[in-house]
C-alpha cells in the first residue's frame, strides 16, 4: 500500500508542480483582463461592514467591492494562529481592486516568493441592490493548498446572470497555512497546530454570514463552491463540527477529499524539521524564532521537492479540533453537514499534470508502474497500454486522472449519496480552451479544472469558443444558479439526484447534455477501488 500511495503522490506532486510554476502567469492574466475591461467604472454604494464602510465600484452593472479584509493580517505574532478579527477603521475604505495573494512560491525551482503573509481578503460581486435578499455562493480557490488566490475569479456574470451574490476568498497556503508543531500546540489555547488556511476559510465564512445582508445577500441562502483543494476543502468542511450549520448547499468540482490525511503526530515531525531548518531548533523559544523569519525564510524552508520528506504536502491534517477524524470515518458515522450537494469531474483530469513534463518512454511508463505497484502492475498496465495512446506519456496522465481525481471523486459522491442528495456529473469537452495553460506539450481535452471557465461564464470572453462552447457555459451556469439558489439544479433535461439502483449522472459535452451510466467503466474504478482500498 505504501508503494501504491507513494506512486499516487508522485503523479499528483508533479501535478502541484505545475500548478505552483502557472501560479504568476495566472496573476498576470487575471490582472490583464481585469484592467483591459472598456465598460465604464463609477463608484458603488457606500456599504456598513461590521468593521467600517466600504466603498465599491459599478463594471457593467455589478458592484464590485475588492479586497476586503475578513480578518487581522496574519503577521509578526499572528503567524500560525487562528484568525483573529480585523480592527474597525474610520471613514470609507477604498476596495476597488483585489489585494495580494498569500504568500506562494513563485515557481518551484525558485525561492522567491510571490504574494504576502498580509492577505486575508475576499471580494464582492453583486447585481443591483433589490429589496429581496439574494443567494450567496463562496467561491474557494484551488492550487493544491501551495498556490492560487480568488482574485483569479472574476464573478461578474454569474452574479449578473444568475441575480445572485457571488463572494471569492484567499486563505494562508503551504507551511503559512498548514504548519502543525508541538511548539505550536503549546501556545494555543486548544493544544493544537495547523488546519490555519481551513480556519481561514471558516472566518471568511462567518464575515459573509455576518456582513453579507448590507450587500444583499442572504446569510441563510449560502452555497460553498470550489475546484480541486477548494472543493476538497468544502469536503473537509462538511465534517468539520465547526462549519456545520454555516452553509446551506456545497458544490465540489474535482474535489477527491476521502483520501487519507496525516495524522496531527505525523505533521508535527515535519513541523519540528522546518524549525531545525530555520536555525530556530536551538532556541529558548522555538515559536518566537520562527515567527521572527522573513516570509522568504519561511517559504524556502519548505520543502522544493515534496518527495524528500516522504511525500508531504501542505495540506489539512486530522488535528482532533478543526478535522476531529478522517473525513471517510465521519461520513460513514454521519458526522457530516447534510446539504444538497453538486459533485463532478472532468473526462481527462490527469493530462493537466504532464501537459509540462518531458515525454515518458514505454520502458519508463512498465518501469514506473512495476516499481510502484508491484504485482498489480501488470493489470494496470494491461488496462493503460501504450498502444491506446499516441505515447506513453497520456497512459499515464490517463491512469493518474482516473485513479486519483476520477474514481475518487465520484467514491465521494455515492457514500455521501446515502445521506444527502447528490447530484452526479461529468464535464467532457475535448476541445475545452486551454485558460491559462498555454502550449502544452500535450492535447489537454477535459483538463483539470476546464469547466471553471464555462461555470464562471468567462468563455463568452474567448473569442475562439465556439457557438457550442458557448452555449454549453450557459446551460451550465444555469444549473449551477438554480442549484445556487434552491438547491435543484432542475433543468432540461432535469438534472436528477445520483441512486445507486440507477448510477447515472449528467454528462456536459458541447454536442449534448445527456445522462451516462458507464462512468465507472470509462474509468476503470472497479480497478483502481480494489488497488486504493
Amino acid at each position: 500500500m505504501s508503494r501504491i500511495c507513494n506512486f499516487l503522490s508522485v503523479l499528483r506532486i508533479q501535478g502541484l508542480f505545475i500548478l505552483l510554476s502557472l501560479t504568476f502567469a495566472c496573476s498576470i492574466v487575471a490582472k490583464a483582463f481585469a484592467e483591459s475591461s472598456s465598460a465604464p467604472v463609477t463608484p458603488a454604494p457606500v456599504v456598513k461592514t461590521r468593521s467600517g464602510a466600504v466603498r465599491g465600484r459599478v463594471v457593467d452593472g455589478v458592484y464590485q467591492y475588492l479586497g476586503i479584509p475578513f480578518a487581522a493580517p496574519p503577521l509578526g505574532d499572528l503567524r500560525w494562529r487562528p484568525p483573529a478579527a480585523h480592527a474597525s477603521w474610520n471613514g470609507i475604505l477604498e476596495v476597488t481592486r483585489t489585494r495580494a495573494w498569500c504568500a506562494q512560491q513563485s515557481r518551484p525551482d525558485s525561492p522567491k516568493v510571490f504574494g504576502s503573509e498580509d492577505c486575508l481578503y475576499l471580494n464582492v460581486y453583486a447585481p443591483k441592490p433589490a429589496r429581496s435578499p439574494r443567494p450567496v455562493m463562496i467561491w474557494i480557490h484551488g492550487g493544491s493548498f501551495l498556490a492560487g488566490s480568488g482574485a483569479i475569479f472574476d464573478g461578474s456574470t454569474l452574479a449578473r446572470d444568475g441575480n445572485i451574490i457571488v463572494v471569492t476568498i484567499n486563505y494562508r497556503l503551504g507551511v503559512l497555512g498548514f504548519l502543525a508543531s508541538r511548539g505550536l500546540d503549546a501556545t494555543d489555547p486548544r493544544h493544537t497546530s495547523g488546519n490555519y488556511g481551513l480556519l481561514d476559510q471558516l472566518a471568511a465564512i462567518r464575515w459573509v454570514i455576518d456582513n453579507i445582508p448590507a450587500f444583499g445577500g442572504d446569510p441563510h441562502n449560502l452555497t460553498l463552491a470550489g475546484e480541486s483543494a477548494g472543493a476538497m476543502s468544502i469536503g473537509f468542511l462538511m465534517v468539520s463540527p465547526g462549519a456545520d450549520g454555516t452553509f446551506q448547499r456545497a458544490i465540489l468540482e474535482s474535489g477527491p477529499f476521502l483520501q487519507k490525511l496525516h495524522t496531527r503526530a505525523q505533521a508535527e515531525v515535519h513541523g519540528d524539521e522546518i524549525a531545525t531548518k530555520l536555525g530556530c531548533d536551538k532556541a529558548g523559544d522555538v515559536v518566537s524564532c520562527m515567527r521572527s523569519k522573513t516570509t522568504e525564510q519561511v517559504v524556502d524552508a519548505a520543502p522544493s521537492d515534496p518527495l524528500s520528506w516522504a511525500q508531504l504536502i501542505w495540506e489539512p491534517i486530522v488535528d482532533g479540533a478543526v478535522m476531529p477524524s478522517q473525513p471517510a470515518a465521519a461520513i460513514a458515522a454521519g458526522r457530516v453537514s447534510k446539504v444538497p450537494l453538486i459533485n463532478g469531474s472532468n473526462r481527462d483530469e490527469g493530462t493537466l499534470m504532464f501537459a509540462y513534463a518531458k515525454p515518458i518512454t514505454a520502458d519508463q511508463y512498465d518501469h514506473a508502474m512495476h516499481y510502484f505497484l508491484g504485482a498489480r502492475a501488470q493489470e494496470v498496465l494491461a488496462t493503460y497500454p501504450v498502444t491506446h495512446y499516441s505515447e506513453p506519456t497520456l497512459a499515464a496522465a490517463a491512469a493518474n486522472g482516473d485513479s486519483f481525481l476520477s474514481c475518487r471523486t465520484n467514491n465521494a459522491g455515492v457514500m455521501l449519496s446515502n445521506q444527502m442528495q447528490v447530484y452526479q456529473y461529468e464535464f467532457n469537452d475535448p476541445n475545452a480552451p486551454p485558460w491559462v495553460f498555454k502550449k502544452a506539450r500535450i492535447p489537454l481535452k477535459s483538463f483539470h479544472s476546464a469547466e471553471i471557465q464555462y461555470v464562471f461564464g468567462s468563455i463568452a470572453n474567448d473569442a475562439a469558443a465556439s457557438p457550442a462552447q458557448r452555449n454549453l457555459s450557459a446551460a451550465m451556469m444555469g444549473y449551477w444558479i438554480r442549484f445556487i439558489t434552491s438547491g435543484d439544479p432542475a433543468g432540461a433535461p432535469r438534472w436528477s439526484a445520483y441512486q445507486a439502483n440507477d448510477p447515472k449522472r449528467i454528462l456536459f459535452t458541447p454536442e449534448s447534455i445527456e445522462f451516462e451510466s458507464d462512468f465507472t467503466t470509462i474509468h476503470h474504478c472497479a480497478l483502481w477501488n480494489s488497488i486504493l482500498k
